[in-house]
């Protein structure tokens, strides 16, 4: 159907005024208008028709673009690429397929002139290149053309339909967010922001005054009709992303830019971004669940031929193929399973310090204390992160290893490890008020690790039995563990128990009958010590704070 001919919709014939048949408006007659701002770059044929415009940052725009048609751009799919000739070749190829009839190249926003590249595969093809003014907005050469062309109201709605493709097109870049945020700036020849719940700028393109526009969307309520903040008309709307609200924000020098098609961006883009939220949280559901699922494929154990398909597994978790990785367990600080928020920041903390990190958390059976189990890279993020993840469980981790089918041991060994790290921080050995300690296993001493192995009631008991003698006389007890734990220094035992030295060595040889055994015998302390060392350890820092508090003390001040 030609463009003079009454339209239908649905099958049914249009009703009402009959179509208006407008002249035809010609490159010439768009050049000439002296409020667009129009510069030649590669001349055009004055006497060429132009039936539509219609601004496009978008790749492969030409499919987008009716015959005949004038597109408009400020370069966007440039910027980076502006000295590619190839680049600038495949897109001047496109619009002379679409039978387009010029390029209007806006400047001030991307470039600060039409790129050199552009201009040559303009001028190969025949492509007429003009550029638009710095303070032109896109909508005003727009609106002389397509309005001039054929009904307004048709316009309107083809204008609608193609902002809302390119604003939609942004979802296939690779970051969908800050693509969206750039075509917004691109469409409103200005700025584009979107902040944060707390005002921290997550995505921006544009110089606009982002604090000023901030401050004053904090006083207008997020939303309403655009508003002046010096020479920048500014509008705003807020959106619900991830359980917080976000603000998406738009700011242009050109008043009629933001005025006219403000509110049909961020409406759109509103419901983009809601989309993009919904497809992430997807994809980080999958993930993780992918993630959980393999971890527990490692604890059971694999076989060591299907090793090289569980590393190929590991990398879109960030682990490098064979490079040492260690195992994890934690347990929670307060006794309580952590929630959602805990969890995912400690996924998003090892994604910050680019840490392989697999993840599961524990605690949601008796069986299983409150905490979580982790693989985690054995690279210079894990410092950090574990000691940000210390601020909610106490960490116990393995020695770095390479070999996937030694995991279930390694494992044993992070269990053993968090048994010590509990402990510690029982006695106050390590960490501080609120925090976990973190203990790994390459560290530990023997007699840690040996008690720490401790699976069965039998095992502890057997330990815990060779003690028994001397829990009989609570004195005695006390007696023996101070003077461990005073590295066997019988004149510091004496004044820790304000006794006499004698009441000590009178302590001791009671001890040794009762044990069977000499305290100078190297096998009868190895064996006390094990089965006392929750004790001696706990006396060893109830010493060390009395002494740091008595070298605290001003000079001459009484005990």
């Amino acid at each position: 159907m030609d463009d003079d001919e009454p339209s239908t919709a649905g099958g049914l014939p249009s009703v009402g005024l009959p179509a208006v048949t407008l002249p035809a408006v010609t490159l010439g007659d768009v050049l000439a208008q002296p409020d667009l701002d129009l510069a030649a770059v590669v001349p055009g044929e004055p006497s060429l028709v132009v039936r539509s415009a219609h601004s496009s940052e978008i790749d492969d725009p030409g499919r987008w673009l009716e015959p005949e048609s004038v597109m408009l751009t400020t370069g966007l799919r440039l910027v980076g690429v502006e000295t590619d000739g190839e680049t600038a070749r495949r897109l001047v190829e496109g619009l002379k397929r679409a039978r387009v009839v010029a390029l209007f190249f806006g400047v001030g926003v991307n470039f600060s002139h039409v790129p050199a590249a552009l201009v040559a595969a303009c001028r190969a093809a025949g492509l007429p290149l003009y550029e638009v003014g710095a303070e032109v907005p896109f909508y005003r050469v727009e609106n002389y053309i397509n309005a001039s062309a054929g009904a307004p109201e048709a316009y309107q709605l083809r204008r609608a339909v193609r902002l809302t493709n390119e604003l939609v097109d942004s979802l296939s870049s690779e970051e969908p967010t800050k693509a969206l945020v750039a075509r917004l700036a691109s469409l409103a020849r200005g700025t584009a922001v979107l902040y944060g719940p707390t005002g921290r700028t997550v995505e921006s393109t544009g110089a606009g005054p982002l604090q000023l526009i901030w401050a004053e969307l904090q006083q207008r309520r997020w939303s309403g009709p655009a508003f002046e903040i010096g020479r920048w008309t500014v509008m705003g709307r807020s959106v619900a992303l991830r359980g917080n609200m976000y603000i998406i924000a738009i700011a242009s020098r050109t008043p009629g830019a933001v005025v006219e098609l403000g509110s049909m961006l961020l409406e759109t883009a509103q419901r983009l971004l809601g989309g993009i939220n919904a497809i992430n949280r997807l994809a980080v559901s999958r993930q993780r669940h992918e993630g959980v699922q393999l971890l527990t494929d490692l604890q059971d154990g694999i076989p060591l031929g299907r090793e090289q398909r569980y590393w190929e597994r590991l990398e879109p978790f960030l682990f490098r193929p064979f490079a040492p990785v260690r195992a994890l367990v934690a347990r929670s600080v307060d006794g309580r399973a952590l929630d959602g928020g805990a969890i995912q920041s400690l996924l998003e903390g090892a994604e910050k310090q680019t840490l392989g990190l697999l993840l599961a958390e524990s605690g949601r059976s008796p069986a299983a204390p409150p905490g979580f189990t982790a693989l985690v890279a054995d690279g210079p993020g894990l410092e950090p992160w574990t000691a940000a993840a210390s601020s909610r469980a106490s960490l116990g981790l393995s020695e770095p290893f390479t070999d996937l089918s030694a995991a279930p041991d390694a494992f044993g060994e992070a269990e053993a490890a968090a048994e010590i790290a509990v402990e510690r921080l029982g006695v106050g050995a390590q960490g501080s008020p609120g925090l976990g300690a973190v203990v790994k296993i390459d560290d530990v001493d023997p007699a840690s690790w040996l008690l720490a192995r401790r699976r069965s009631r039998r095992d502890r008991d057997k330990v815990a039995r060779y003690a028994a003698p001397l829990r009989r006389d609570p004195e005695l007890l006390a007696t023996i563990v101070r003077y461990l734990a005073r590295g066997m220094d019988v004149a510091a035992t004496a004044g820790d128990l304000f006794v006499h030295g004698n009441t000590v060595r009178y302590r001791l040889r009671k001890a040794e009958d009762l044990l069977g055994g000499s305290l100078t015998d190297a096998a009868v302390v190895a064996n006390l010590y094990l089965s006392l060392r929750g004790e001696i350890e706990g006396a060893k820092h109830e010493s060390a704070q009395r002494e740091d508090q008595q070298r605290e003390k001003p000079v001459g001040e009484p005990d």
